[in-house]
């Protein structure tokens, strides 16, 4: 089930980052997954986070001057 991929990857998310990670249905259908980066990530956390995002079906970074911030979305699963 998505949903539990979803949580999965939240949770992990959190724990690598430190931060908590927020959950939304994309109005398209799916979910989206965010989560703040700390200013003092290093080398190997770096690795980590990109560990947990290469399960999702789309990944990527944002950054601002006041924030950096990584995303991850999950598609639905089509019915059968």
């Amino acid at each position: 089930m998505r949903t539990t991929r979803v949580f999965e990857l939240a949770n992990r998310l959190a724990a690598v980052t430190g931060t908590r990670a927020r959950i939304r249905q994309r109005p398209g259908g799916g979910y989206l997954v965010e989560a703040d980066l700390p200013a003092a990530l290093a080398g190997e956390e770096h690795r980590r986070v990109l560990d947990v995002l290469a399960a999702a079906d789309r990944y990527g970074h944002r950054f601002s001057t006041t924030a950096q911030r990584v995303w991850a979305e999950i598609d639905e699963e089509s019915a059968p």
